[in-house]
């Protein structure tokens, strides 16, 4: 089982990083996402709990579940259809709040189903999975914060 932590802190209210975060079709303003498209709408709301999505990542199809919606501090999500073969245990988006802005902390847990080389594939999976999703939260730290410094 592969896992890829990752934790920034980013100078904007934990509210604005929610709605950057929750907004499953706004991914594609992250350069690493080609793709991004609302399924399904959730129970509650749009984005929300059972909702599904497809997003296109580093060359690899995810179609994932919403299975925790809880706003504006977390959001988690399990991968039900991959176009590598991958089980995903689940990813989580946990914010919280700290001083005037908030800390991410991000968590996805999963495996590559290959026999022999599937640990190996697995590693470097996480190595990209870490680098890509990394790069999305330092894109995200950069609009958020310049919408801070002039005033939007």
């Amino acid at each position: 089982m592969e896992t890829v932590v990752l934790k920034t802190y980013i100078h904007a209210p934990i509210e604005r990083v929610w709605e950057m975060v929750s907004d499953h079709e706004g991914y594609t303003q992250f350069r690493v996402v080609t793709f991004a498209k609302l399924l399904k709408e959730g129970q509650n709301e749009r984005n929300g709990l059972g909702a599904v999505r497809e997003i296109h990542l580093l060359g690899t199809k995810f179609v994932e579940e919403i299975i925790a919606f809880e706003p504006p501090r977390r959001l988690d999500y399990k991968v039900i259809r991959c176009s590598m073969p991958m089980e995903h245990e689940k990813g989580c988006v946990d914010l919280i709040p700290r001083g005037e802005g908030t800390e991410i902390h991000w968590v996805t847990r999963f495996y590559i189903k290959v026999p022999l080389i599937g640990n190996w594939l697995g590693h470097r999976a996480r190595l990209q999975f870490r680098d890509a999703f990394y790069d999305s939260l330092l894109e995200l730290m950069d609009k958020l914060e310049s919408e801070i410094s002039q005033g939007a």
